[in-house]
């Protein structure tokens, strides 16, 4: 996590701009059921009558009042008689009283806590009928015993018949009451839906520019990787961590912008507004308790399978990928059952652990809901009692089961988060594992500069085994390579030739001497200043998807003599003749629609199309018939006397190599014949054997 905190912390004004968002998104949210509690309770049940201290009344009523009080002149000052005919500004309308109204005063004090009182018991009267005039009471307090909860119901029911007796339109005052509030909840709708677009958009954009980042990160840390890195992941598995883990990182950084602030933040607001509800809250602690016993099953028992079905796909890939690859090979041998069976295998095992951990979800998702549905239902049939008992108004009810489901739908996100986040983190660590392995081959600290003119190259001593390995596969290796000189390297399969050529450009460091160049140790100089100076063909031709043109060029800008002349020279003419769209021939990925010849002759005009001071050859023209092969020698050769370059070459074929300057054998990882061909044909048994079982003596001479 501490990894992926790395790559957000640039973002950090937009994770706040997120969090106030999503916060004002949660406050909204959690604002409307108290409004549609009002709507129910109030503008429905008290018909919009909210008010503790009726703002009119009848002059009747007012005495019936005050029988019940002594504070009568503290309650009458706070009001103005407007006798019979005369008008008055009421609940913002102008009215004509046809009795004797007392109407409160702009300036009031606040006498509700005198006037309750009075109110609840003539309310209490006219419900049971009793004349206030002559009641007891003491009988009317013994009647109120124990309804003290209920004051405010009965204060805003009482005043509603107040107003009717006054002649204010009580229909009009709830109509207004509960558009009012309906227009309100609009409002607040609104705002919440732009709130959690905008935090929607802000995590989504976010996620996915961290996601570019990290692709890219990981992209060029491969690219830097030496032979030696690559040795400890598998193709496949680079693949998947680059596209499939990166992917799974993302989501978890969108989660976390949004699930992970949303949640706690809905959850605990929520309990709050739920802590108001101590008759029913009960409820949700057993609800709670069922949903983290979930949690503590599914961390338990499919957590710790995540990882292994990561290492799983990697599997799955590396098997299709090799399968793809050697197609070919795997028909004409008719090897399809077994690759199959050996797809199967971890296919079958693969499918064994990611159904285990699907059907722990799907059993989780079900109990979540039965949680949820059991909750409604428990809500409802409490709730009832306490509104039986009129502890409770159905508003209440409505407001607390929303509240409720709040609660609830955020503890199933954390449980959601709780399954995702694990898994994620797996992706995430497989990305860090690969951004945190060191490389071998590093340029030195001060960097020697390479001087532009061609220079000697010179093996001294060279020692070198491949990490992990007991043995050397190169033992003393001393020779030099001078300007204009063609230096071929021959021996069996296995001899340590190609090893060699991978030590030039540094794809592996020696183990032991050193490599000069222009008196310069490799080991001294930047990479890219070394492999500006080498032109390498591989032994295996790559190509790449494009066409001829693109593949040649490589994303240098090469001119049109120097991409002719490397044509030329590569004997790749006929290839552009035999096809209308000349060297715009489209390429397959791989090179897959051109014969191994053709990629062969493609992958030397690439090596000289930028004029280089060493061009490395690896085994590149084994594909080549020996005309084609003849040929571009004797144009390799008319280059070198004209740009004095090093030419080394890798073969296996004697006539590839017999007018070369000079002759390295190699057996076994150590030199035993360095010379011309004749020189070698005298004194060099291995390479007499070579030379020998290729070609003639006649042909030799």
């Amino acid at each position: 996590m501490k990894y992926l905190f790395k790559y957000i912390k640039p973002y950090i004004l937009v994770v706040l701009m997120i969090f106030v968002f999503t916060f004002v998104q949660v406050q909204t949210e959690l604002a409307l059921p108290d409004y549609m509690a009002d709507i129910v309770t109030d503008g429905i049940q008290y018909a919009g009558i909210v008010e503790t201290v009726p703002k009119a009344i009848t002059s009747k009523d007012m005495n019936e009042l005050l029988l019940f009080t002594k504070d009568d002149e503290q309650i009458l000052k706070q009001y103005s008689l407007i006798e019979k005919g005369n008008k008055a500004v009421v609940d913002n309308k102008e009215i004509e009283f046809i009795d004797d109204v007392y109407v409160l005063k702009e300036d009031y004090e606040d006498i509700s806590s005198i006037i309750e009182m009075p109110i609840v018991s003539t309310y209490i009267c006219h419900q049971q009928n009793l004349d206030v005039n002559t009641v007891d009471i003491s009988t009317i307090q013994t009647n109120l015993k124990g309804l003290e909860e209920n004051y405010s119901s009965m204060v805003k029911l009482y005043t509603g018949q107040l107003y009717r007796n006054v002649g204010l339109n009580c229909e009009t005052i709830q109509t207004n009451y509960i558009l009012i509030s309906g227009l309100k909840m609009l409002g607040i709708a609104a705002i919440s839906v732009v709130a959690q677009l905008v935090t929607t958009y802000l995590a989504t954009k976010t996620a996915a520019k961290i996601a570019t980042k990290m692709r890219k990160d990981v992209f060029e840390k491969v690219e830097s990787f030496s032979s030696s890195e690559f040795s400890k992941f598998s193709t496949s598995s680079l693949i998947t961590r680059t596209s499939n883990d990166v992917t799974k990182a993302q989501q978890l950084i969108q989660m976390m912008l949004r699930m992970m602030m949303i949640a706690p933040m809905m959850g605990l607001t929520a309990v709050a507004k739920v802590s108001q509800y101590p008759g029913v809250s009960w409820l949700l602690v057993v609800a709670i308790c069922i949903i983290v016993a979930g949690m503590i099953v599914l961390a338990i028992f499919a957590v710790p399978k995540f990882e292994i079905i990561q290492r799983l796909v990697d599997k799955i890939n590396s098997i299709t990928r090799e399968y793809l690859d050697g197609m070919l090979v795997i028909r004409a041998f008719n090897s399809q059952p077994q690759e199959e069976e050996k797809f199967d295998e971890t296919n079958r095992e693969f499918r064994k652990i990611d159904r285990f951990v699907s059907n722990m979800v799907n059993i989780a998702m079900p109990i979540m809901t039965l949680v949820l549905n059991g909750l409604t239902v428990a809500i409802t049939w409490f709730s009832a009692k306490q509104i039986d008992l009129d502890v409770m108004s159905i508003g209440d009810m409505m407001a607390f089961s929303q509240y409720a489901m709040h609660v609830v739908m955020s503890f199933m996100i954390v449980t959601v988060m709780f399954f995702m986040i694990p898994r994620s983190l797996v992706s995430v660590r497989r990305i860090e594992e690969v951004m945190n392995t060191k490389n071998t081959i590093l340029d030195d600290d001060n960097p020697e500069t390479l001087p532009k003119e061609n220079g000697v190259l010179s093996f001294n001593n060279v020692t070198f085994k491949y990490p992990g390995a007991s043995e050397s596969v190169l033992d003393n290796i001393s020779f030099k390579a001078n300007p204009g000189e063609t230096v071929a390297f021959i021996g069996s399969t296995g001899s340590g030739k190609s090893t060699i050529i991978k030590l030039i450009p540094r794809l592996f460091d020696v183990s032991g001497g050193s490599i000069t160049y222009c008196g310069h140790d490799i080991r001294k100089v930047k990479q890219a200043d070394l492999h500006d100076k080498i032109g390498y063909a591989t032994q295996k031709a790559i190509l790449f998807s494009g066409d001829i043109k693109s593949n040649i060029e490589f994303g240098r800008e090469i001119s049109d003599a120097d991409l002719n002349e490397a044509i030329d020279i590569s004997q790749s003419r006929n290839i552009l003749e035999e096809n209308a769209e000349g060297i715009h021939t489209p390429i397959t990925q791989g090179g897959s629609n051109v014969s191994g010849g053709q990629k062969q002759r493609i992958s030397i005009a690439r090596t000289l199309a930028d004029k280089k001071n060493i061009y490395i050859f690896d085994d590149s023209f084994s594909a080549l018939d020996y005309a084609t092969d003849k040929k571009l020698r004797s144009e390799l050769n008319e280059l070198i006397k004209k740009t004095k370059s090093t030419v080394l070459i890798v073969a296996q074929r004697i006539s590839t190599i017999k007018n070369s300057d000079k002759i390295i054998v190699l057996d076994e990882g150590k030199i035993v014949g360095q010379g011309t061909h004749e020189e070698l044909l005298k004194n060099c048994d291995v390479y007499q054997q070579i030379a020998y079982s290729q070609l003639s003596k006649e042909e030799l001479a």
